[in-house]
């Protein structure tokens, strides 16, 4: 039946869209059906983040997180990462330090990686200025560099994304390096449609020579903003919940405790700071949201699914 369908689509009889496998078939589920990772960022920033986190794993709705390297709990993470099975980690690619009383500088150190540090030796707090100074040559020796740290921990990494996006929205030549490494190292980088359409396929010579059609593309990346926050965390998530349409989405959120810690981390902030960041491990590990993934029949998933499908390619 395979080889007629392809036949009709060769004759131009069958559209070829309408015999591509959507990436919810190609991880085995029915081309309607609704698959989610919820996916916590930011682990390695704090203890408070670290626990949160791991706990919304173990006891919540969360299935995947990614870790900052340059950060000082990053080390932790690994610790934690023990006491889950086939924990679902991937490497937040942080090019930033937006904290104004915590810092951290280059995991490739700043003298090999000058461009990514500021004259105190520290991140620049936006991916404008990471564009400003850091070549792509120091990017990708700054990725590796994450990529490596996080392996020698024992860190089985899932997956690629990146802290403030700025492997996708900084030079072009960064979402090249983003690319390329996940080629090379085998695994995801989280890519969706509409980084696809607006950002690769626009730009095609920028990627001659690699297999970018390997990466599995996911449908879209859903994240609360500073209305959702002054609206309601809880509102927000709910309607994104119900609204969700078949496909595989990720959906990103910030765990941590509202603690000393974590307050003195985001001090002077008004976003993504400890209330936040409590209101989302509230939300994942309540049964109210149990309650409505189970109504909604949405199937929650990890990048490791995913991973898989890129492998048998």
């Amino acid at each position: 039946m395979k080889k007629f369908t392809l036949l009709l689509v060769l004759l131009g009889l069958v559209p070829f869209s309408g015999f591509c496998q959507s990436l919810q078939e190609k991880l085995g589920y029915p081309k309607d059906s609704k698959l989610l990772i919820i996916h916590g960022d930011d682990v390695g920033v704090s203890h408070s983040q670290n626990k949160a986190t791991f706990e919304a794993i173990k006891n919540g709705l969360v299935t995947s997180t990614s870790m900052m390297l340059p950060a000082a709990w990053s080390a932790e993470v690994a610790q934690m990462a023990k006491e889950i099975s086939n924990p679902d980690i991937g490497i937040h690619i942080t090019l930033t330090n937006e904290w104004y009383q915590y810092n951290w500088g280059p995991e490739a150190g700043k003298t090999a990686a000058p461009g990514l540090a500021n004259p105190l030796g520290h991140m620049y707090p936006t991916c404008v200025e990471v564009s400003e100074h850091a070549s792509p040559e120091e990017v990708e020796m700054e990725v590796r560099a994450q990529i490596e740290s996080a392996k020698s921990l024992g860190i089985d990494i899932t997956h690629l994304d990146s802290h403030m996006g700025c492997m996708f929205f900084g030079r072009p030549e960064y979402l090249k390096i983003y690319v390329k490494l996940a080629l090379e190292y085998e695994i995801p980088a989280m890519l969706n449609q509409q980084i696809l359409q607006s950002l690769i396929l626009p730009n095609k010579p920028l990627f001659e020579g690699l297999n970018v059609d390997k990466l599995p593309v996911i449908d879209q990346i859903i994240m609360a903003d500073e209305a959702a926050y002054e609206s309601g965390m809880e509102e927000f998530y709910t309607e994104a919940l119900k609204n969700l349409p078949a496909g595989v989405h990720v959906l990103l959120i910030h765990l941590a405790f509202d603690d000393e810690e974590m307050n003195a981390v985001t001090a002077g902030h008004d976003s993504f700071h400890a209330p936040w960041r409590q209101a989302d491990y509230d939300f994942f590990t309540s049964e109210k949201a149990k309650n409505l993934i189970e109504k909604e029949g949405i199937k929650l998933i990890t990048w490791r699914e995913i991973g898989k499908v890129m492998k048998i390619k």
